[in-house]
This record gives structure tokens, sequence and C-alpha cells, in this order.
């Protein structure tokens, strides 16, 4: 397929990325810490659909993490079958199988992929989707089975109304309209299913190692933002519970890496809400010590950095990184505030591309771009890199 970006674009794009990563937040590599990723790589499908171009520098970007959770990956795996082939010997993948549709319909089937480095990474014995249960679900549609009747019946009259246009448009010669979303009042269960793995991190001089259950997740997007809250706040009371039973989880802590589609106008605003239901989830349903720490470091202005944003667009902290921790020497949110200030401990950040692109294209920061010329990035990246940008965390390796 033929690059969005121009030939002289991409040696721009590529020696602004060569000789000045860090000044867009690209984490340095270090041998005493490693770097934990989330990267939602718009339609990740077939290997023909990006050009040799938007490969080569995907290669480079993954490189440098040694855990990357992948979100958007097509049902045609021969992408990213070749994208993790291409990082070398020392990195794997797991991967699941498809969900939000059924497989065979039209929907918008995808999978969760998760990229490791086998030197640093070691993949455990635990792989899973997590699920609501049916019995959960068939309570739910009880309990509130008035507002659910009102919404078949407003879907109902909508579906009416729509099948008239479609007659009319087509006596008229028109494109028929787009059939209306069916709008839950509720939340009834996620429109992908996350993907959980386990995964252990190396320690080094006999010391324990860091174990997580590593969640991938890409929650719903759609027009309205309280179903898409509805499943972020599914997701936090379903780690927050399960992190309670340390004595049965797989491993101590949970890793939430993933799109989760979180779109709000005041960060703080948000990150005090998420602090709240954690709180009352751990007041009302947990009331036990046993409760997990959590942490998710991107609703937190970073103390260098300032507030973050994952969409290339620059305005939503569409993705997140969220930390359910039983061991005492992984980070809080207390740490959110030193994060970065000693090299090689623990900090977080998301990799700038949408800057980085346009100092390359017009010499410019994203801020001061024109209008016309913002559309062209984000129209070209968007479709040669992604419309989102890697979230990161650093850890230091257990035993230095």
């Amino acid at each position: 397929m033929a690059s969005q970006f121009s030939t002289q674009q991409w040696i721009s794009i590529n020696k602004h990325f060569n000789n000045f990563a860090s000044r867009y937040d690209f984490p340095e590599r270090r041998d005493d810490s490693v770097l934990l990723a989330t990267f939602n790589i718009r339609k990740l499908g077939k290997k023909e659909n990006r050009s040799i171009q938007s490969w080569a520098f995907l290669k480079k970007v993954l490189l440098q993490f040694d855990l990357i959770a992948v979100q958007e990956v097509m049902d045609d795996l021969s992408g990213f079958e070749f994208l993790v082939s291409s990082l070398g010997d020392d990195y794997g993948m797991v991967v699941s199988d498809v969900t939000g549709a059924k497989p065979g319909s039209s929907g918008n089937t995808e999978r969760l992929g998760f990229i490791f480095n086998w030197r640093r990474i070691e993949r455990t014995a635990l792989a899973s989707d997590i699920t609501y249960d049916r019995s959960e679900i068939a309570r739910n549609l009880y309990e509130h089975q008035s507002d659910f009747n009102n919404a078949w019946l407003k879907y109902t009259q909508k579906l009416k109304k729509w099948e008239q246009k479609v007659i009319e448009n087509k006596a008229a010669g028109k494109r028929a309209p787009a059939k209306p979303a069916l709008e839950l009042p509720r939340f009834v269960s996620f429109i992908r299913q996350p993907h959980c793995v386990s995964f252990r991190i190396k320690a080094k001089n006999n010391a324990v190692p860091f174990e997580f259950l590593v969640i991938n997740a890409h929650l719903l997007y759609g027009k309205n933002k309280i179903e898409r809250e509805w499943e972020f706040r599914a997701l936090l009371e379903w780690l927050t519970i399960r992190a309670k039973y340390i004595d049965k989880l797989y491993h101590p802590n949970l890793l939430l890496l993933g799109d989760c589609n979180l779109d709000f106008d005041n960060i703080n605003i948000m990150r005090e809400e998420v602090d709240a239901f954690l709180k009352s989830l751990n007041k009302t349903v947990l009331k036990s010590r046993k409760a997990a720490t959590a942490n998710f470091p991107l609703l937190t202005p970073h103390p260098q950095k300032g507030i973050l944003v994952t969409a290339l667009r620059q305005k939503q902290t569409y993705d997140q990184i969220g930390l359910f921790a039983h061991d005492k020497r992984l980070p809080d949110p207390d740490d959110n505030d030193t994060a970065g200030q000693t090299s090689g401990s623990y900090d977080y950040g998301v990799f700038n591309m949408a800057n980085l692109i346009a100092n390359a294209l017009f010499d410019r920061d994203i801020t001061d771009v024109t209008s016309a010329q913002k559309k062209e990035i984000y129209k070209k990246s968007e479709f040669d890199i992604s419309d989102h940008m890697p979230a990161w965390m650093r850890l230091k390796i257990p035993g230095l």
C-alpha cells in the first residue's frame, strides 16, 4: 500500500525520531528498568494494508518497550505477526480470538494482542477473557426490566422511522441512511471482552520478581459518554473485587493496559470520580484490608509534563494504565507526585507522536501549526501510524 506521507516527509519524520525522540517523551531504554506500554494501532490487519515506511516506524517504536498491549488487531493476523517477527527473536506475542461481533457477521471484530521481550518478561500460564456470567446479566435485566422495556420501545420506534426513510431514499435514488444504534439504559456486558494474560518481570540478584495479571482492554466507543463510563466502571469493579482475593489470584497484582475510550473535559474531576468510586467499592463491597492499592497514573498530572493526552488529536486521554497492587514495592498514587525524578526509577508518560510529526513536517509544535496543517497531520498519521499515541510506565527491575 502506498504511504500517506511522501518519501521526503518520512525521511524528516525518521530524522526527528532518531535524533530527538526524548524531546517527545519517548522513554529511554535502560538496563535497570522495564518499560510497559499500551498502544492502539489503528486497524492493524493485513500486512499489505500498510506501507513499508509505516511498518519500519512501528518497529522502532515497539522495540523500546518490554511489554506492549496492542488494541485494534484485526481478524487477519498477517500484519501483527509480521510486526512481531520484525522485532527479532527476543520478542514473542499472545493474541486473543476475535471479539466485538459474532464470527461471520459484518460487525467490527477485533483481537487484543500482547508483545513482550523474552529477555525481561516471562509469560506464565494464565490466559483468559474477562466476562460477566449469564446469571449476573439475567439478574440485571430482571431487576431493571422497566428501563430495558422502555429502551426496546424507543428502539422499535427508531427502526420504524429508519425503515420508512430507507424506502423514501430508495425511491429518490439516494443512499440508505445508517441503521440506528441500540442504546442500552444500563451496563450489560463489555462491547469487546477484555483479555487477561499472566506475566512475570524477571528479577536480578535473587530478588522476588514482579508478577502480574495483565488486562488488555478496548472498551466501548460510542456517542453516549455515559455508556463509556458504565463500561469503565464495570471493569474497575471487576478488577477491584478480583484483586481482593489474593490467596486465589494466580499472580498478586493486576495491571490494566488498554484503550478505555475515556472522554472527559476535566481530568481532575475524572480522577476524583474514579478515586471516589474505588473507595466506595472498598467500603461497600470489599470491606477488607486485603484490598489492593489502585493507581491510575495517567489521571494524575505528571509533576514535570503536566496533563497527558493519548489521542493523536491532543484532546482526550482515551488510553489508561491501571495498577491494582498487593506488592508494596510497586508505585501507589502518592508516587505519581515524584515520578521521573530519578533516572531509571518509576515514571510514566505518553510518546507525543503528533508533536514529532508537526516538527518534522512544518518545523512547529502541534499547538502552533495551522488548522490545515493539523488536518494533514491527523489524516496521514491515522492511516499510516495510528490515531492513538503509546502510553507507557517505567518500573525498576526487582533486585536493582
